[in-house]
């Protein structure tokens, strides 16, 4: 008796290879095993059925009528598991990236169309967001955050240095600004890295100065506020190098904060799958176009 009413899986490979070649000795190249053994699982498949499946004949094998009934099925039954195991594959090859609005905005989303035109069988996911994910819960793979790099217990490495610079609009700017029109004749433009309090501690001015002006939770919204001339906004320049490039923002003050230099966008990502095919592909790319320049 069957067990579960299904043959074995292996005695169905082999008779539907021995089927498809005609010879057990085709279906044992096919199958990268031995002649021997495809017959015995054939042989074995008959006794379990009761039903002789192939006629041997001078020129191979033929099926039978037993054997014609059970080929189709079968076959339709291993090409669906084909197709069901190609799609977990291809779901497993999706990778879901964490990181800022402003990061995606600025600077991610202007280049996405390379990674996705070099790399088809990745699908991308990108998830917004300021807070830091727990890659597990989350089912995040992969993450680029702004700070130090310091994660503990996972593995960073340095996309680029944040390079702070203070942007404001040519129209805005139209003449020399000088310490004395912040905060007055051009507001200040804040984001929740809040450096401009960090930057008026380090020239000696009163800190709560720097509290003054339009606060915005996202620095995508501080650079646009910048871009319509609304005030001036200290931000990271790789997210504004292309205005500046472009003429659409000017960066009128010489700006210097402290241990700036330790501070930029890095890639995150768990030890042990930081060198996945999916987060390496990532991964790689994102160094070379940060190697690139502005895009």
């Amino acid at each position: 008796m069957l067990a579960d009413g299904l043959p074995p899986l292996n005695a169905l490979r082999a008779f539907r290879a021995a089927a498809r070649h005609r010879s057990f000795r085709g279906a044992a190249e096919a199958l990268n095993v031995t002649q021997s053994a495809v017959a015995q699982q054939v042989r074995g498949l008959e006794q379990a059925l009761g039903a002789r499946l192939f006629e041997r004949q001078a020129r191979g094998l033929a099926l039978t009528a037993a054997g014609e009934a059970l080929l189709q099925p079968v076959d339709q039954a291993f090409r669906l598991i084909a197709d069901a195991a190609a799609r977990i594959a291809h779901q497993a090859e999706v990778l879901t990236l964490s990181t800022t609005p402003s990061f995606i905005s600025r600077w991610l989303v202007p280049r996405l169309d390379g990674f996705t035109r070099g790399h088809p069988g990745i699908d991308v996911r990108l998830s917004a967001s300021n807070d830091l994910v727990d890659f597990q819960r989350d089912g995040v793979d992969l993450a680029v955050r702004y700070g130090t790099g310091i994660a503990p217990g996972l593995a960073s490495q340095l996309l680029f240095p944040a390079d702070p610079v203070a942007v404001c609009s040519p129209a805005l700017c139209d003449a020399a600004i000088g310490l004395d029109d912040l905060g007055g004749r051009v507001k200040l433009l804040h984001d929740s890295h809040f450096l401009w309090a960090e930057w008026y501690r380090a020239v000696g001015r009163d800190e709560a100065e720097a509290r003054r002006g339009v606060r915005f939770s996202h620095t995508l919204h501080a650079i646009e506020a910048a871009l319509l001339g609304q005030g001036i906004a200290l931000v990271p320049r790789p997210l504004v190098e292309r205005e500046l490039r472009a003429g659409q923002l000017v960066a009128p003050l010489d700006i210097r904060l402290p241990e700036a230099g330790a501070r930029g966008f890095y890639i995150v990502a768990p030890p042990e799958t930081w060198d996945s095919r999916k987060v390496a592909a990532m991964r790689l790319w994102l160094l070379a176009e940060a190697a690139g320049g502005a895009a």
